[in-house]
């Protein structure tokens, strides 16, 4: 966010596809999405990133992450894409 130069931002040290919680844990969602918002009224120096509190509870694993996507997609009825490094 530093590099686009947003006029703020918030940030939340989250595994990749997870930026606000886990899939239907609506209680963390909107306090996430409150928290988000209020940075725009709160906010006074342009291009700030503010850092939300919030922490997650397990250690990131990229097996476990790749496994947790596809079983989404899978729920959700969409087309599973196997990702390959270049």
């Amino acid at each position: 966010m530093a590099l686009v130069k947003a006029p703020r931002s918030a940030f939340i040290n989250f595994p990749l596809g997870r930026q606000c919680g886990r899939p239907h844990d609506t209680d963390l969602q909107i306090r996430i999405l409150k928290d988000t918002l209020n940075i725009l009224v709160t906010a006074t120096i342009p291009g700030e990133i503010v850092d939300l509190p919030y922490e997650w509870d397990e250690p990131f694993d990229w097996a476990k992450y790749l496994q947790d996507m596809q079983e989404m997609l899978e729920e959700e009825g969409g087309p599973v894409q196997e990702w390959k490094a270049e």
